[in-house]
């Protein structure tokens, strides 16, 4: 643990300075538990926040733990209560939004700039193959980043970053150092309903995979951590047109995009959209790139809530959803 938590934050230090306290995602279950037992015992500045959805019964008594459990290990703690309200991503996508988006405020309301969250090897497996059964793109099937920008709202937290010190650990492992040092944690009963993807490609899935194929985690990893490093060079060579086709303003100059060869020309529409914090499909953006090669103005619509004005020469992205309920800080 403490080799793969050293391993992460010499990483980190490679692309941005340490914060003067990272923020961690507590929710008091025993992933998050282990990463802030593991980080406090380093010595590194720390301060949990946990979200209260509000939607278990035992979500008072969720927070009372994780305060009380703060408290005896001396880590300044902060809950946030929020409310999920049902949407087209589901009850459990829902209330990862309102979660991300109550964190992000308040960390910039307090001037924190790094949030660390507790996923681990086996959340990764689970989104590789989440991703692929969605219809990802290679993008997608590549999973999560062990430092990168945020994803919800990045347009609106550019300076924000996202760090997973335990990509790299199992879950096994995470078990096996919660029991060594007799750490108290949540069960959450929502963890073994199968209705829910995740939890169906968790416990129904993946115990079949392994059967007939005992390597497919391994596999399945090693196929997201090649398209990874794949993109992570293709990111960069977009980056180095990103100047002459962003402006400073953050609109695409249409003229000097309509120049670059295809590939570069989707490779810098998606940077460009994730740097305001918006995905989209590939179907989608070769659509969209499509329509912007016609020189002409007007909307063009890029998903539910964004939309591309063209304008002499220029696509500037709008949000056209209103903004967000107020977070009650706890």
């Amino acid at each position: 643990m403490k080799q793969s938590l050293e391993a992460f934050l010499s990483d980190f230090k490679r692309q941005a300075p340490l914060p003067a306290s990272f923020v961690v995602a507590y929710s008091g279950g025993v992933d998050s538990t282990v990463l802030l037992h593991a980080l406090h015992a380093m010595g590194l500045p720390l301060h949990a926040v946990h979200v209260n959805h509000q939607i278990q019964p035992q979500a008072n008594a969720w927070e009372e733990h994780c305060k009380n459990q703060c408290e005896h290990w001396g880590v300044p703690f902060t809950a946030l209560r929020v409310d999920v309200e049902p949407g087209d991503l589901g009850l459990e996508g829902q209330a990862r939004v309102v979660r991300y988006r109550a964190i992000f405020s308040w960390m910039k309301a307090n001037q924190h700039t790094v949030l660390l969250c507790a996923h681990h090897q086996d959340d990764q497996l689970e989104t590789v193959l989440l991703q692929l059964l969605r219809g990802s793109g290679l993008r997608g099937v590549g999973g999560m980043r062990a430092v990168g920008p945020v994803g919800v709202d990045r347009h609106l937290h550019p300076d924000l970053l996202l760090g997973r010190p335990l990509l790299d650990c199992s879950k096994a492992s995470l078990l096996e150092y919660a029991h060594v040092n007799r750490l108290p944690h949540i069960e959450d009963p929502s963890n073994n309903d199968t209705t829910l993807r995740r939890n169906w490609i968790r416990h129904e899935l993946l115990p079949n995979l392994e059967e007939h194929f005992p390597q497919s985690p391994k596999a399945f990893l090693q196929l997201a951590e090649f398209f990874r490093a794949h993109y992570s060079e293709e990111d960069s060579n977009t980056q180095a047109n990103a100047p002459q086709v962003v402006c400073a303003a953050g609109s695409l100059q249409l003229i000097q995009w309509r120049a670059l060869d295809d590939t570069a020309q989707l490779n810098t529409l998606r940077h460009w959209l994730l740097g305001h914090g918006v995905r989209c499909g590939k179907l989608k953006l070769i659509e969209l790139a499509r329509q912007l090669r016609v020189n002409k103005g007007g909307i063009r619509e890029v998903k539910k809530g964004w939309q591309v004005k063209v304008s002499r020469q220029q696509a500037h992205l709008l949000h056209t959803e209103p903004e967000d309920k107020a977070i009650e800080p706890r």
